[in-house]
C-alpha cells in the first residue's frame, strides 16, 4: 500500500512552509532520521532564479533540513548536477547554497570520484553515480512539479538521474532514445538508489514546455510518500493526465518500482486536477516489443523512427544571447553557431531536447504536433 500526502500550502512564506513540510512529512510517513546521515536532493536543473521555478525553492530545502535537525539526523547532505555542471559549482542564484551554509549542512560535488554502477533494465548499461551514495544512510528526493517536454512530467523518480554526474546524461538520450527506452534508464536508477522519501515542491508549479521554459503556475501544494512513484503518480492525476500513459510511471508500475497511491491521508488527487493545466501533449504510445527490444537490436531504424516522430527544436535568433550552451550539452553534436546564430542538423539531432532544459533565454522552441 503507498500512501501520499497532499497538503496545502500558499506561498513561500518560512512560517507556512516550516509547518506544511511538517505536516507532509508526518502524515507522509517519513522514515525515523535520528543518527542517520541524509542525502537531500533538490531538483537543480540549472541554477535559476526562484521566481522562474525551475528549481526546488530554497525554503522548501530549509524547512526539511530544520525538520530532520528536529528529529535528531546526525549528518545532513546536498547535492544535485546540472547537465553543465563545472567542478567549482555552487547553486548561489537558486538560494539553496545560502541555505546550505546559513543551516550548516554540506553541499556535495557529486562529479567527483563517481562510481561506475550497472543500471537495472538497461542491459548492462553503466553509468557513474555520485560516490556520496554509499556514504548515506538515506536518500531523500525533492522535486519541482513540473512537465517535461520530453517525458511529459518530471517527479521524484526523474530527479534522481542528478546523481549521475554532468554531461555524462546527455548521451544517455542516444543511447535511450525512446521515451519508454529512457524511462526504463530512470526506472533502474532509482531502483539501484532506492529513495527512502521523497518530497515535492508544489507551491509553485511549471506548466507548459517544462522544465526550464514552461510558465510558472500557482499550485499551493506539498506532496510527500514514502513511494517516490507514488507521489509521481499523483502529480500526473493532478496535471489532469492519465498516470499509466506517462512513461516513467507505467515503466515503473510494470517493474514493480513503486504502485499507484492507495491512499490520500489529506487531500485526494482525484479532486484537485487542473483541468486548464497546460500539458505537453502526448504522442501516440510505440507498441512495447518496438519499444524496448527491437530498438536494442535495430538502435538505428529506431532512432530514425524517432526522429521522424518528433519535431526538431527550432532555435529562436532574437532571444539568443549566444552563450552556447545548447552546443555544449547536445550529445549528438547537432549545432554550431554561425553568424552569431544556432545552426542545427536535423539529420543528426537525436530529439532529445537537452538544448531545450539548458537554454536560459527562452530561445529555443519545440513543437511536438506531427502532421498527420
Amino acid at each position: 500500500m503507498s500512501s501520499v500526502a497532499i497538503v496545502r500550502c500558499e506561498s513561500y512564506d518560512p512560517i507556512l512552509v516550516d509547518a506544511a513540510v511538517k505536516e507532509a512529512c508526518l502524515l507522509g510517513g517519513m522514515p525515523a532520521v535520528e543518527g542517520k546521515c541524509i542525502l537531500l536532493k533538490p531538483n537543480i536543473l540549472s541554477d535559476a532564479k526562484e521566481d522562474r521555478s525551475i528549481t526546488t525553492h530554497s525554503q522548501v530545502l530549509r524547512s526539511v533540513i530544520r525538520l530532520l535537525k528536529e528529529k535528531g539526523a546526525q549528518r545532513i547532505l546536498v547535492g544535485d548536477s546540472p547537465g553543465l555542471q563545472k567542478p567549482s559549482f555552487l547553486p548561489k542564484a537558486s538560494g539553496i547554497y545560502r541555505v546550505c551554509t546559513e543551516e550548516g549542512v554540506q553541499w556535495v560535488d557529486f562529479t567527483k570520484q563517481p562510481n561506475m554502477t550497472t543500471i537495472p533494465y538497461t542491459r548492462g548499461k553503466k553509468l557513474p553515480l555520485a560516490s556520496i551514495l554509499d556514504e548515506v544512510d538515506m536518500v531523500f528526493s525533492l522535486p519541482k512539479f513540473k512537465t517535461h517536454q520530453l517525458m511529459y512530467t518530471t517527479g521524484a523518480v526523474k530527479n534522481l538521474f542528478g546523481l549521475v554526474p554532468n554531461l555524462f546524461k546527455s548521451p544517455c538520450h542516444v543511447q535511450f532514445p525512446t521515451r519508454q527506452q529512457f524511462a526504463s534508464l530512470m526506472v533502474g536508477i532509482a531502483a539501484v538508489v532506492k529513495p527512502s522519501f521523497s518530497l515535492m515542491d508544489g507551491i509553485i508549479g511549471m506548466e507548459g514546455p517544462g522544465p526550464a521554459n514552461g510558465r510558472p503556475r500557482h499550485m499551493g501544494l506539498l506532496l510527500a510518500s514514502c513511494d517516490a512513484l507514488a507521489l509521481d503518480y499523483a502529480q500526473a492525476v493532478i496535471m489532469g493526465y492519465d498516470p499509466k500513459s506517462i512513461p516513467i510511471i507505467a515503466e515503473g508500475l510494470r517493474r514493480g518500482l513503486g504502485s499507484a497511491p492507495t491512499r490520500y491521508p489529506n487531500l485526494n488527487a482525484e479532486d484537485l486536477v487542473q483541468p486548464d493545466f497546460l500539458r505537453i501533449e502526448m504522442q501516440k504510445r510505440t507498441r512495447f516489443f518496438r519499444s524496448l527490444i527491437i530498438p536494442f537490436v535495430f538502435s538505428k531504424y529506431i532512432r530514425r523512427k524517432v526522429k521522424k516522430e518528433r519535431k526538431a527544436p527550432v532555435f529562436l535568433p532574437d532571444p539568443c544571447i549566444q552563450c552556447r550552451k545548447c552546443i555544449e550539452i547536445c550529445p549528438a553534436n547537432a549545432l554550431t553557431m554561425e553568424q552569431k546564430r544556432i545552426i542545427i542538423d536535423p539529420s543528426a539531432c537525436v530529439r532529445c531536447y537537452c538544448c531545450h532544459e539548458v537554454c536560459p533565454a527562452s530561445a529555443i522552441a519545440v513543437d511536438e504536433e506531427i502532421s498527420s
